[in-house]
């Protein structure tokens, strides 16, 4: 059987990078070129600068999806509709069709995702969503990537990734494996298997040490940091206010 195309949905940092790291090596198309981050993302550099400008062309402003409220669904699926402007979308699916199998992966994907449905075959396509705990994915947050956002701020944002690839998978009637970095890391053998028997791939302890160089079978982030975080963002919040550019939160 032929291995499908994958398209992978994620909350942003959310391990997902190492994800499609350790299934992209098995031979599935990223592109001709993939986005550095400091680190490699594993994301088709064409496809996230074609999902900038869907979000922008929709109305959305940021070139990410961490405003509150998020992206519109429906203003981002009216696009679809519209035919001026979407051969080099339409020319973009038909260049990854022609590298298949292809991965797909962008945490904007989970807001765009309402657009490419309109030209891909969905039918023939994997989905994965992967998600964090949200007390592992704040403290990454702020004690590694130093973006300074309150607790439920964060909560809020990841609820509209959620919100939006749920109502993608009911709307199309698609199957989904759905996993968290912690389940991940924790009990790597158990959940490799289970993306192995999903794709129809065979991925190895090997392949996932290859992209991860952290400790497997424990958590990233102790208690202890979560609190670090807490505090940290305090000090963020108050004492550096007159430096530190807080995220845009429309209420």
């Amino acid at each position: 059987m032929a291995v499908k195309n994958l398209i992978i949905l994620t909350t942003g940092s959310s391990g997902s990078s190492v994800l499609a790291g350790t299934i992209g090596s098995k031979g599935l198309w990223l592109g001709d070129e993939t986005k550095k981050l400091g680190f490699d993302t594993y994301e088709n550099a064409e496809l996230v600068d074609l999902d900038i400008e869907i979000l922008r062309l929709s109305g959305f402003n940021r070139y990410d999806c961490n405003d509150i409220p998020g992206p519109g669904i429906e203003r981002i699926e009216r696009l679809a509709k519209n035919p001026d402007g979407l051969d080099r979308f339409v020319r973009f699916v038909q260049k990854s069709q022609e590298h298949s199998p292809w991965l797909w992966k962008d945490p904007r994907l989970s807001f765009t995702i309402h657009f490419w449905a309109h030209f891909l075959d969905l039918k023939n396509i994997n989905f994965i969503f992967i998600e964090r705990e949200p007390d592992q994915s704040y403290t990454g947050l702020i004690l590694k990537r130093k973006i300074p956002m309150s607790y439920s701020q964060h909560n809020l944002m990841n609820d509209n990734y959620k919100k939006s690839c749920s109502v993608f998978f009911c709307r199309y009637g698609l199957s989904y494996l759905h996993l968290t970095f912690e389940d991940f890391l924790v009990e790597p053998d158990e959940y490799l298997q289970r993306i192995s028997s999903h794709l129809d791939l065979d991925i190895s302890l090997s392949d996932l040490r290859k992209i991860y160089k952290g400790k497997l079978h424990q958590k990233r982030w102790s208690g202890t940091d979560f609190f670090k975080a807490r505090i940290l963002y305090n000090f963020y919040r108050y004492a550096r206010r007159d430096y530190i550019k807080f995220p845009r939160i429309d209420h």
